[in-house]
């Protein structure tokens, strides 16, 4: 399963629509085994593969200021925009997660990667 944690918006105002998650990979016990970020396009295409496979959806996200997260469902992409996206929109910007890391003093630093 995975847990999106955050987002990062594309910086040229054309492409709103292209961002990217960041992610948390979890194993059935309830572990986090992986870290990593995905663009939208990919995220998709990996929310449709599993459906085909099993079914539901693999993907949660766990908003701000919610207490508990909710699955990532296909009909959440209707929208192309991030901000208009029910789940999205309301997930911490980058700096936002790195922030929350900092204030639990884990030794985790994120970095925007290049595109």
């Amino acid at each position: 399963m995975f847990m999106a944690v955050a987002v990062e918006s594309a910086k040229h105002p054309l492409n709103r629509g292209d961002y990217k998650v960041w992610y948390l990979e979890i194993d059935a016990a309830g572990n986090v085994v992986g870290i990593g970020v995905m663009a939208r396009e990919e995220m998709v295409k990996n929310l449709f593969q599993n459906y085909q496979k099993s079914g539901s959806s693999n993907w949660k996200a766990f908003t701000k200021d919610a207490e508990e997260s909710k699955p990532i469902e296909v009909y959440d992409f209707i929208s192309q925009n991030m901000h208009e996206n029910t789940h999205f929109g309301n997930l911490p910007t980058l700096a936002e997660f790195q922030e929350t890391l900092n204030r639990l003093q884990t030794s985790f630093e994120f970095r925007a990667i290049a595109s």
